[in-house]
């Protein structure tokens, strides 16, 4: 077997290291929801209003799935429900466009909860960070 070379010592990780020196400011609000919604533990979910009812989507099951959908070269790092809203933060591998990863995983994870539960829930996917493999 082929040793495979350390991602890191590839001349383009500088460039991630020149933009992981820059801060990007947190959005407004996003630290206190995640805070409120690990605080409520899996209390958190999705009401999902549909003609059979609304059904519940809790934290754990958003979790499980969004780990089940996730692409190669995604990694699902926290998945919080919040606002009726499935909120997932994920990295991505060294290498994969960033913003096209986290859109196709978050149209992805959307059809899949609808498939599921026979209807549309809202999915936001943010980009927190970059891993070598």
């Amino acid at each position: 077997m082929a040793e495979t070379e350390d991602p890191e010592s590839d001349p383009r990780w500088d460039a991630v290291r020149r933009a992981a020196a820059h801060r990007v400011p947190t959005p407004p609000g996003l630290v206190e929801r995640v805070l409120r919604a690990v605080a409520r533990g899996r209390r958190t979910a999705v009401d999902v209003p549909g003609e059979a009812g609304r059904p519940r989507v809790t934290g754990d099951v958003a979790d499980r799935l969004a780990r089940t959908v996730a692409a190669d070269g995604l990694r699902v790092s926290a998945v919080a429900v919040e606002d009726d809203v499935v909120q997932v933060l994920v990295s991505v591998r060294f290498g994969i466009v960033a913003g096209e990863a986290a859109e196709a995983f978050r149209r992805e994870l959307t059809a899949e909860l609808t498939r599921q539960l026979g209807v549309a829930c809202a999915v936001d996917v943010h980009v927190v960070d970059v891993h070598p493999g």
